[in-house]
């Protein structure tokens, strides 16, 4: 037995990745979890599993070990994601569909990309633009505004509301029906300027905010702030069930996506 210590940690590791290859209950499941566990993220996972089992290792450094090895699972999980999602989207499930018209529709900026040649395109929370342009076409909203400029990725310059606007336009929304308000880089100007816009608009009685749903409930409340009382319209939802599954139990990279999302709309609750 002493002979097979130095090799603890890669027996460790084999034997957890042996496990969950026999938990998937098929072959395209099994074939997925390999798939994962030879990725970065999985790969560091099960070897970081490996290293629990390291001869030498004092008291405390084996506890740092394995408490970097849980936080790592569980900041890579989707379960941890879905889990820490669905807190903060379920008290909009029941605003997914307006249930009168809108007079208006404001959209957050987000949620589109760029082509390699440069054409606006609908990025990772496409939804939030495709939802509102749905909501036109079935008769539920009349004005639909967008707003921002992206200052992370392209620099100033690249606007947000126009690419929402053009997308919408290739979705047979018309032109005349869109107001763009490209000048703001955050929520907060966002809304202050969504303010300015409806303070000389008096006959836009029902107005509604749309944007992901995790975000919505922040977004509201700097609406508040700039005394506006807006309808929530979410889209984007990332909370559904998922099936109980070992390649789940990976941490993988919407695992990491989720759970950043949800911290970062936690983080700028208690801000």
């Amino acid at each position: 037995m002493k002979r097979l210590f130095p090799f603890a940690p890669v027996l460790a590791a084999g034997v957890l990745a042996v496990v969950l290859v026999l938990l998937s209950g098929n072959v395209i499941i099994a074939k997925k979890v390999i798939a994962h566990l030879i990725l970065p993220a999985g790969f560091l996972w099960l070897a970081g599993f490996g290293l629990l089992f390291a001869r030498g290792l004092k008291k405390f450094a084996w506890i740092g070990l394995v408490a970097a090895w849980l936080l790592y699972s569980f900041a890579g999980s989707p379960y941890a994601g879905v889990a820490l999602l669905r807190i903060l989207e379920e008290p909009y499930y029941v605003h997914e569909q307006p249930s009168e018209k809108l007079d208006a529709l404001v959209l957050l900026g987000g949620g589109t990309g760029l082509s390699p040649g440069g054409r606006p395109a609908l990025g990772t929370h496409g939804d939030r633009l495709t939802r509102p342009a749905i909501l036109f076409h079935e008769g539920l909203v009349g004005t639909l505004i967008t707003t921002g400029r992206s200052i992370t990725e392209a620099g100033e310059d690249r606007l947000l509301s126009r690419e929402t606007s053009l997308i919408w336009q290739s979705l047979k929304v018309p032109a005349e029906v869109i107001i763009e308000v490209p000048e703001p880089r955050n929520t907060s100007e966002e809304l202050a300027a969504v303010a300015e816009l409806l303070g000389s608009h008096p006959e836009w009685k029902r107005v509604g905010l749309s944007s992901s749903a995790s975000h919505l409930s922040r977004a509201l409340k700097e609406a508040t702030s700039q005394g506006l009382d807006l309808i929530p319209v979410p889209s984007d939802f990332r909370s559904g069930d998922l099936i109980f599954s070992p390649l789940y139990l990976v941490p993988q990279g919407r695992g990491f996506r989720d759970v950043q999302t949800a911290l970062w709309e936690f983080l700028g609750r208690a801000g």
